[in-house]
């Protein structure tokens, strides 16, 4: 049995998801996820679930926070320990903070495609290199798991203790859940939910996550890194969500090589401190590089270094990151902040914090919509639900607790029409 101090009672949807995966598949489980949110937290829960089921023999863990060690000399080591012949009986190996072994997933390919009675169940910090090396080495191999940050369903189940699982339980605390979204938007990380002192609260995120982050996790994945060049960087795109990357006036009022700017936001973007997103052309060619936005990872990381940011850029980061937006759409002087869909099907997303819907805010969305031929727009806001023209208005409390396409459809069935999509 796992200490209860170190599983906790609530169980995040990852959880869920990854125990549910060891079931029925082989493929190794990798979790990613920004700093303190609760990864090693769910792979306890997992060990905890499985000893109810096998001998605690068959279950071995190792954190790469103590040291870079082979996994082949891990598993002698386990052997002598336990007595259980690895290569011959399942195990269930699970491995935390991988990306600090260098070659991790070539290791793991030789193993899993050796001995199938491995269960492997990893997880690691560096989303983007665990990701890059899990598709070049375990195609076909693995399955993904982004733990997020907490929904605000789950920081309002973690700091009251309920279980909001099913549509109709989450109905019945909407208004309560609501009442929580400003606190929420500030702490969103698990060992947060409890806490009010906002002194506390923004010491934790800087000390626990972002300092960690740059001062421990960055010196160890990367060679030359430039400390107060990402301190730099981080000020300034914290201090601006959502402002246009412009590589040459970073140079220059750094007075940096633009490689080296263009090299320390990478390992910004490796390490979720923030996240890139693209301005949308019909050609993925063109969309690679011109004018790329830049947001924290998550608001609340903003919000730790400079509480007073404008509740527009709040609501707008926000929203970006529960939706996990990959682009946008930016051309002359008009401009739509998030794009939702792939392909030939875009959703056109504008956000505003105003409770007044205004035809200024949906000019720009009908101009996307005629120019690439789109069914209707979003407008996110902090208003009633309706419909005007081609354009949907959703509450952003809405959009937060039961989601951005729940949204829509519950709008449609309210409005008992559903020709529109």
């Amino acid at each position: 049995m796992v200490s209860g101090d170190l599983t906790m009672d609530y169980r995040r949807p990852a959880f869920e998801e990854a125990y549910g995966l060891l079931t029925g598949y082989k493929e190794v489980i990798i979790l990613t996820g920004l700093r303190r949110i609760g990864k090693t937290t769910i792979m306890y829960q997992i060990v905890d679930a499985l000893l109810k089921k096998i001998k605690p023999q068959n279950i071995a863990y190792f954190t790469f926070d103590y040291g870079s060690v082979d996994i082949t000399s891990i598993l002698y080591s386990y052997r002598e320990i336990t007595g259980v012949n690895w290569k011959e009986e399942k195990i269930y190996l699970f491995l935390d903070e991988v990306q600090k072994l260098n070659g991790w997933s070539q290791q793991v390919k030789m193993i899993y495609d050796a001995f199938p009675n491995i269960r492997f169940i990893i997880s690691g910090s560096a989303s983007l290199q665990l990701e890059h090396m899990a598709m070049d080495d375990l195609a076909g191999r693995h399955y993904h798991i982004d733990v997020p940050v907490l929904s605000i369903n789950e920081y309002y189940s973690l700091r009251h203790g309920k279980k909001l699982k099913k549509l109709d339980n989450i109905r019945l605390y909407e208004d309560d859940i609501g009442v929580e979204m400003e606190a929420y938007i500030r702490k969103p990380f698990p060992g947060l939910a409890g806490i009010d002192d906002e002194r506390r609260i923004y010491e934790y995120i800087r000390e626990s996550v972002t300092s960690k982050i740059i001062g421990q996790d960055l010196i160890q994945e990367f060679k030359k890194v430039d400390i107060p060049l990402l301190n730099s960087l981080v000020n300034i795109f914290f201090s601006e969500p959502g402002m246009i990357l412009n590589i040459d006036s970073l140079s220059r009022a750094l007075a940096k090589r633009k490689q080296e700017v263009e090299r320390h936001i990478y390992m910004l973007e490796f390490s979720k401190l923030i996240r890139v997103i693209k301005n949308y052309r019909p050609s993925t060619l063109s969309e690679s590089r011109k004018q790329r936005k830049v947001y924290p990872y998550d608001i609340s990381m903003s919000l730790a270094e400079n509480p007073s940011i404008e509740k527009g850029k709040i609501i707008e980061a926000l929203i970006v990151s529960r939706l996990n937006i990959r682009r946008y759409w930016r051309e002359g002087g008009k401009e739509v902040d998030c794009l939702m869909g792939n392909g030939k099907n875009i959703i056109p997303v504008e956000v505003k914090s105003s409770d007044a819907f205004r035809e200024e805010y949906i000019k720009n969305l009908n101009y996307f919509i005629s120019k690439f031929k789109q069914n209707f727009g979003v407008l996110i806001y902090n208003g009633k639900k309706m419909m005007r023209g081609n354009i949907i208005a959703l509450n952003i409390k809405d959009v937060l607790i039961f989601g951005f396409y729940e949204s829509l459809g519950e709008w449609v069935k309210i409005n008992g029409d559903s020709n529109n999509f």
